[in-house]
């Protein structure tokens, strides 16, 4: 992907962003880049960059990121959250640009969805399945007196998954099937 031009400018997007998530706080970050030196996946995509996306998005040009569909790439594991002096939160404001970029009908990744689906009927991405032991002896979840996984309770994990958005992103698949 090639440099990020920020062509239109929405003065509104602070308040946007805010409504969906209170801890973004893009307008607090100065850029000492913290978050983007600890981002993994910025170690794999050079053009993902957390801090980037604050900046963006405090100025409100942000038009190009959505559109390249970069957002995706977030392996939302709060590195950069964590790692961030000053207490903001760019994996929300990431969060919330994908949020927003859904609401205009913008198409996340083929597979995403995939994992959606997934993660709502199991609560994770895939089944659990045996694993090889450095012996060699194939071993499951029973084998090893693992817990029962699942989920405990499927009416707050269906509402956890709706406030984020999890409906429209699959709403979003279902209607691309039936065409």
């Amino acid at each position: 992907m090639d440099t990020i031009e920020y062509s239109s400018r929405d003065t509104e997007l602070i308040n946007k962003i805010k409504a969906i998530s209170d801890e973004a706080k893009p307008e607090d970050c100065y850029t000492c880049i913290k978050c983007t030196n600890g981002c993994p996946a910025n170690k794999i995509w050079a053009d993902f960059a957390p801090h980037k996306f604050q900046v963006a998005a405090m100025l409100g040009f942000v038009e190009d990121i959505i559109d390249s569909g970069i957002l995706w790439y977030c392996f939302n594991c709060i590195t950069c959250q964590t790692r961030c002096p000053m207490k903001t939160s760019p994996v929300q404001t990431i969060t919330s640009l994908t949020n927003i970029s859904v609401n205009r009908g913008i198409k996340p990744p083929k597979a995403f969805p995939e994992m959606i689906r997934a993660i709502k009927n199991n609560g994770a991405i895939s089944e659990p399945r045996e694993v090889a032991t450095t012996d060699f002896d194939f071993v499951d979840r029973d084998d090893l007196e693992l817990p029962e996984r699942g989920i405990k309770d499927v009416k707050k994990f269906q509402e956890a998954l709706a406030i984020i958005g999890a409906d429209q992103v699959l709403s979003l698949k279902d209607k691309e099937e039936t065409k």
